[in-house]
């Protein structure tokens, strides 16, 4: 996933560079900043078995997510509904409140629990709820016009393969949950470690899919959709 990301995102921020549009350059920011370096900071801070958990560290790494989620907000916004200015209204509320909920934190002995920490979590999960909702139903949309012969099939199978990633992530976000109730240390726990990972490679595979896609995969999506025609 971590490599997924940094991959990604940097092809995203140097395609940004060329085009100049703010959807590359906030969803490329956004995969740098959340699994090139968000979330390996965070499992660094929470400790592994015999390690002591980093306050300071875990501080940097919700605040370096929460800024990578916001960039998802944006994107999504940007995306798929850029003519509602209104949201960019909400973006500036969620950025308000993220920044809330990092400060509330700050000195804290114990910055991974509490109020204001599942405030931010929420937050965080709430950007690929959001993503995963609007990039299925313009999926769906997609697959409805592709049938008709008035979409592109790789288009409409890169919304597809985001919907897939995003609703990984969001599957991620859950087993952490359960795994932060019902766990002393999450960042030790084998089954969460397992069952993470497990959707992390999902994500990523639809996520390098989606964005970074081999010839031969683009070909056999071209040749599926001729078949189906």
């Amino acid at each position: 996933m971590v490599v997924a990301c940094g991959v990604v995102g940097a092809r995203l921020l140097w395609l940004s560079s060329r085009t100049r549009r703010s959807p590359e350059l906030l969803l490329g920011a956004a995969f740098v900043l959340l699994g090139g370096i968000g979330y390996p900071l965070a499992i660094v801070a929470r400790g592994g078995p015999g390690g002591a958990p980093s306050p300071n560290l875990l501080m940097l790494a919700l605040a370096v997510q929460d800024l990578a989620c916001l960039c998802i907000y944006a994107n999504t916004w940007q995306t798929f509904h850029p003519d509602r200015r209104w949201l960019g209204g909400v973006c500036a509320v969620l950025a308000v409140a993220f920044t809330a909920s990092v400060v509330a934190k700050l000195g804290t002995p114990d910055p991974d629990g509490g109020p204001w920490y599942y405030l931010g979590f929420g937050l965080r999960a709430g950007a690929f709820a959001w993503a995963a909702w609007e990039s299925q139903r313009y999926s769906g949309l997609l697959a409805r016009r592709l049938r008709l012969g008035l979409a592109d099939p790789i288009v409409a199978d890169r919304f597809r393969l985001w919907t897939l990633s995003t609703l990984g992530i969001l599957l991620g976000f859950g087993i952490f949950l359960v795994g932060r109730l019902t766990t002393e240390n999450v960042g030790a726990a084998p089954w969460v470690l397992v069952a993470t990972s497990a959707v992390s490679l999902m994500s990523a595979t639809g996520m390098w899919l989606a964005f970074v896609p081999p010839a031969a995969y683009l070909r056999w999506v071209e040749a599926r959709a001729d078949a189906v025609s």
